[in-house]
């Protein structure tokens, strides 16, 4: 009977907390999917087992399917509606953003990201979702449940929205082969006029 009990109180508690989870994601979504456009400071650090770099640039965002980020350092990423260009990390090149490619499936965790679409990213995914909240900011996380065969993509994903108004300030990536990838956005400008030449190649 004691076990039936510790039993039933676990899954009542599990239940609460994916309540919990749920609400706080459609808050989020409701809030950042009102978001038209932004421009923002941005700081990227990329650690990996031996080596850390930084680098700061400038973000442009269009909903729905454009951003473009853009760094001193001269790396960038550029996403449109049909394609990626970048040169950053290990990428480079212009590609085609394919249904359920890998290319596409990086762009989308920023876009989703910038949407607060998380739970769509998730179910694409197949992410695990977790949510919980430190200090100034609610952290969203998406765990992949298997390995990709050949272990090219993200474990987790990591995304921090703001208490206050839960508006996004950081996407951090976590991939297999032990490297944090993390963005953070600041001096943020939300709906103001974009040139469509930002996204363009």
């Amino acid at each position: 009977m004691k076990k039936t009990i510790i039993l039933l109180t676990a899954i009542l508690f599990a239940m609460q907390m994916q309540a919990q989870d749920a609400t706080l994601l459609n808050r989020i979504k409701e809030v950042n999917g009102k978001v038209k456009s932004f421009e923002s400071d941005l700081a990227n650090t990329m650690v990996k087992p031996k080596k850390t770099t930084s680098q700061n640039g400038k973000l442009y965002f269009a909903k729905p399917y454009e951003f473009s980020a853009k760094f001193t350092t001269g790396n960038y990423m550029i996403v449109n509606a049909q394609k990626i260009k970048m040169d950053i990390g290990m990428f480079h090149g212009t590609f085609k953003l394919k249904d359920g490619g890998m290319m596409q499936g990086l762009s989308r965790i920023f876009l989703y990201g910038f949407q607060g679409r998380i739970q769509d990213l998730a179910n694409e995914n197949g992410y695990t979702i977790s949510t919980k909240t430190e200090g100034e900011y609610h952290i969203v996380t998406g765990t992949a449940k298997k390995k990709p065969l050949f272990g090219v993509g993200y474990k987790m994903v990591v995304f921090k929205y703001h208490t206050d108004n839960l508006l996004l300030k950081e996407i951090v990536l976590y991939d297999y082969s032990g490297n944090k990838d993390s963005y953070v956005i600041s001096n943020v400008k939300y709906d103001i006029p974009v040139d469509k030449k930002t996204f363009q190649f």
